[in-house]
Parts: C-alpha cells; sequence; structure tokens
C-alpha cells in the first residue's frame, strides 16, 4: 500500500462527522502524533453540503476535549479534491464511498483510495456509522465516540504505512 499523506473524511453534509473526524485527527496530529504525522493532512467534505457551520452536537463534543473549529468552513466532494488525496474514509456505504465510487467513476484506481473510517481501521462487524444529525446529545456522542475510536484505529495503521519501505 502506498503511503498516505492527504487523507479526508467524507460525510453526507460536512457538518458532522466528517468534521469531527477532521478536527479530532488535526488534533491527535498536534498533540500525540507530532513526529508521526508530521507529513500527514487531514481535510473534510461532504456528499453536498447543507449547512456552513457544524453542528452543535459536534461543535460541543469537539469543545470538551479542548478542540476549537474556527475556521471551518463547509464543502462539498469535488474531482479535484478527490485526486489530492491518498486516502478518504467514509461512515456511510451507500450514502459516501459507494456513492462516489459512481459519480466519479472515470477517476482512475477510486478504488484503491476510498474506505469505510471502520473498514479501514480493521473493525469487523456493523461498519456503518449513522448520522447523529438531530439525535438526543447522548446518542450523538456515542456514535462520535466509535468516530474517535476508528481514527485512532485508523492513524496507527497509517503510521504503519507509511513507515514500511
Amino acid at each position: 500500500m502506498s503511503k498516505k499523506k492527504n487523507i479526508l473524511f467524507l460525510c453526507s453534509g460536512n457538518s458532522c462527522r466528517s468534521v469531527f473526524a477532521e478536527y479530532y485527527a488535526k488534533w491527535l496530529k498536534s498533540t500525540s502524533y507530532k513526529e508521526k504525522l508530521r507529513d500527514v493532512n487531514f481535510d473534510s467534505a461532504g456528499i453536498r453540503h447543507y449547512f456552513e457551520t457544524p453542528r452543535e452536537g459536534t461543535v460541543k463534543n469537539l469543545i470538551s476535549k479542548g478542540i476549537s473549529v474556527d475556521g471551518f468552513v463547509a464543502k462539498d466532494i469535488t474531482e479535484e479534491l478527490i485526486n489530492k488525496q491518498d486516502l478518504i474514509l467514509g461512515f456511510q456505504a451507500r450514502y459516501h464511498t459507494k456513492k462516489i465510487k459512481r459519480k466519479f467513476k472515470h477517476i482512475e484506481n477510486l478504488d484503491k483510495k476510498v474506505y469505510l473510517l471502520l473498514e479501514f481501521a480493521g473493525e469487523e462487524g456493523n461498519l456503518e456509522i449513522e448520522d447523529p444529525i438531530n439525535l438526543p446529545f447522548e446518542e450523538y456522542n456515542k456514535i462520535l465516540k466509535r468516530i474517535e475510536d476508528g481514527i485512532i484505529k485508523s492513524i496507527e495503521k497509517i503510521i504503519k504505512i507509511n513507515n514500511s519501505k
């Protein structure tokens, strides 16, 4: 597997899951993995963004960890954005990974860089992470915890890939 330098988190609207994943991964890069992720960049996008700012549950969860989302700007997935990525991690097959594989089927080797987050992380069983929008805060946080665990495992895998010869 080739080195992973540019990682994109993809969800439906770029306001909950992908925002959380991007900012949590960036925070890990700036704290626990400074040297190991020095050359790795994280970004996020949505199939089609509906809101310009992250949803309240995502912001509250990140703030509780000491992570700010200042400067976040929602964006849609584009061919240009896909071409910049070494790895694209979605949360639901039907709405994220399969959808961009169909929409951008003309992009060479797209199958080799698009995964579900939990699939790439090496999880088994239910690999889908539902959209937390409009769920009660406790349920919202449970979903973000699954993302958090998947990111940590994915980062460990990315570090191994990037350190292999």
